[in-house]
């Protein structure tokens, strides 16, 4: 098959069936770009995920973009871009009033319901392999970046749990990820 036909099927299948937005999504690219193409390794993946994650707009389309410029340069990009994003085009053009005259039927809030826990559980995985292959791979506790990194995810977690449960605490994400970069570019060495 020719690389830019693979490539493109390779970010179609999670265009197609990557349903609850970017983050939903994850999983099924690495299922593809790591397990059935072997394009990446999984802590290849983690580290474009960490960066696509601290990069304005959508986590999947930037993941499409990221792994096909790295792949096949500008060519690869927009190859890859195109297959995340032409089934959900496509399916917004043709779906969206279907979907706006049956969304209070039984059948769709049910579709609706039963799909939220599967995406939460997919996230989840996606975040286990990340935290395995990224900084639980080698764990010293005696090493200064080690102690860093794991200070980071504990006051994060604080953070993201405060954030989630006490409305009136709000520190915006993109703020914790700002200065997870500049304690990294400064402490871990």
């Amino acid at each position: 098959m020719n690389k830019y036909l693979e490539l493109f099927w390779a970010f179609i299948k999670p265009g197609v069936f990557g349903f609850g937005g970017g983050q939903a999504t994850i999983p099924l690219i690495r299922e593809e770009v790591v397990d059935n193409y072997h394009y990446l390794t999984e802590e290849q993946f983690a580290d474009y995920l960490t960066m696509g994650n601290t990069l304005p707009g959508p986590i999947a389309t930037k993941m499409s973009i990221i792994i096909g410029y790295d792949l096949y340069g500008y060519l690869g990009a927009f190859i890859a871009f195109m297959g995340m994003i032409l089934p959900s085009t496509l399916a917004i053009l043709l779906l969206f009033n279907v979907f706006l005259e049956y969304k209070d039927t039984a059948f769709v809030q049910g579709m609706q319901a039963a799909a939220k826990p599967v995406v939460v559980v997919l996230i989840a995985g996606v975040a286990i392999s990340m935290a395995r292959s990224s900084f639980l791979k080698s764990v010293d506790f005696s090493n200064i970046n080690t102690l860093i990194v794991f200070g980071l995810f504990i006051v994060s977690t604080a953070l993201m749990l405060l954030n989630e449960f006490i409305p009136s605490f709000n520190i915006h994400p993109a703020l914790m990820i700002v200065v997870a970069l500049v304690i990294g570019g400064f402490f871990i060495r």
